[in-house]
Parts: C-alpha cells; sequence; structure tokens
C-alpha cells in the first residue's frame, strides 16, 4: 500500500511538470519509482501511465492539434520502423544513447541561454527526419522522443500547439508500445493495477500543470522547455554511462 501512494506521488508531480511542458512526467517519476518497485513493472506500467496522460493533453488541446503540421513527421515514422527494427539493432546502444544526449544537451544550452527573442523556424521537411529519427531510436533502444521535441521547439509553433503536437505524436508510438507490450505478456495485472494507482494523480497533477501553464508566456515557456531538454539530456547520458562502464 506504501508503494502504491508513493508511486501516485511521483506520478502526481511529474504529471504537474507534463502539464506545463507538455512532456517529461516519465523523466521526474520514474527515477523515483524504480527505487521501490521492479523495471519489469515499472516500465510497463509506465507505458500506460504515459498514454492515459497524452490522451489528457491532446484532449485538453485539442483545437490546437494540426495535422497539417504534423504529416512531416508522421511520414518519417514508418522508414525509420524499418530502420529501427533491422539496421540499428547492430548499432551499440550506448554510443547512439552519448550522441544524442550530447546533441541534445548542446541544443539546450543554446536554448536557454543563447537563443534570441525570436526563435528560429526550420522548413516542415525536417519534421520527417525527426519522424524518422524518434522511431528509429525508439524501435532498437527506447528513448526516442527528443527529435521530435527539439523540432517541435524549432517548428516555429506557440506553445499550445507544441504541446498538442507531442501528445498527439506520442498517441502513436505509445499505442504501438503498448500492444507489443501486451502481444508479448509483459502487461501483467500488477502493471495494471499501478497504473490505476497512478492514473488520478497523474491526471490531476497534469490538469493542475497546464492552469499553472496558462501563466506562462512564450519566451519563458520555452526556457520551461530548454530545461526539461537539458534533464532528458543527463538522463540519456547517465543511462549511456552505466552502460559504458558495464563494459569497463
Amino acid at each position: 500500500m506504501e508503494n502504491l501512494f508513493f508511486v501516485a506521488l511521483c506520478w502526481g508531480i511529474g504529471g504537474f511538470i507534463n502539464g506545463i511542458a507538455g512532456f517529461g512526467a516519465a523523466l521526474i517519476a520514474m527515477p523515483l519509482i524504480t527505487s521501490t518497485v521492479p523495471l519489469s513493472l515499472a516500465v510497463p506500467s509506465c507505458t500506460i501511465v504515459g498514454m492515459s496522460l497524452c490522451l489528457q493533453m491532446a484532449w485538453t488541446y485539442r483545437k490546437n492539434i494540426d495535422f497539417q503540421k504534423l504529416k512531416p513527421i508522421y511520414i518519417g515514422t514508418v522508414p525509420g520502423a524499418l530502420i529501427g527494427v533491422t539496421m540499428m539493432q547492430e548499432f551499440p546502444a550506448h554510443y547512439l544513447k552519448l550522441g544524442m544526449g550530447i546533441f541534445l544537451f548542446i541544443y539546450a544550452m543554446w536554448g536557454l541561454f543563447f537563443e534570441g527573442a525570436k526563435p528560429r523556424k526550420v522548413h516542415s521537411a525536417w519534421g520527417a527526419v525527426a519522424g524518422f529519427c524518434s522511431t528509429a531510436i525508439s524501435s532498437s533502444v527506447g528513448m526516442g522522443g527528443p527529435p521530435t521535441i527539439v523540432y517541435t521547439s524549432l517548428a516555429g509553433w506557440e506553445k499550445d500547439t507544441i504541446k498538442a503536437s507531442i501528445a498527439s505524436y506520442f498517441i502513436v508510438s505509445g499505442a504501438l508500445i503498448l500492444s507489443l507490450q501486451t502481444y508479448a505478456g509483459i502487461q501483467t495485472k500488477e502493471t495494471v493495477l499501478l497504473f490505476a494507482a497512478a492514473a488520478p494523480a497523474v491526471m490531476l497533477g497534469a490538469r493542475l500543470g497546464v492552469l499553472a501553464s496558462r501563466k506562462i508566456g512564450e519566451f519563458a515557456y520555452r526556457k520551461v522547455l530548454f530545461g526539461m531538454l537539458a534533464v532528458m539530456a543527463c538522463m540519456i547520458l547517465k543511462s549511456a554511462y552505466v552502460q559504458f562502464a558495464a563494459l569497463v
């Protein structure tokens, strides 16, 4: 019972951060939860919690979902998935994580300290590249969110459009992962129980985060976004370091 309360508390905090930034719930919750809950239960339950959270965010920002803007991202997902499950399986995961972590950290530092008042806008064709990279990385080693998040931060969209786009993309990728986990028997009664304990807290936390974000301007939101990308970069670099250390 104490574990369930702790899981709910962690996801509530993660949901609040997610409501403000549009992503990051698992970054906050999972390192804490896995200190008391086995990875074999925490990771599958995270998939269900993440899906429910993205559905809530997508519904909250449904008026800001522009499928025309998302089209390039989805175009890149199919070839990315094919590459991810074939060629990229042969590429050492720790090198991929190291490269992605370094790039993401440098980009986050640039956004935090050197981005001007008027953000640069990239061509929509980069959306296909982002979709390709996200699904390729997700299909091979997981942690595929950064390319899509980076693209949305460079597309010149307003904060609510960014949140809607991130949620919409992760609903698609999350549904695929959840289906595969269910087929493989990874989802169990225990993982569903953890989800049931976390769901009310993460939904409430996200709602409070959304309300708080309405008081944050576009410039301040971008600093929050880049700050969360920096945290994500550190988590990826830590994972790469652990894998490198295991090889020594």
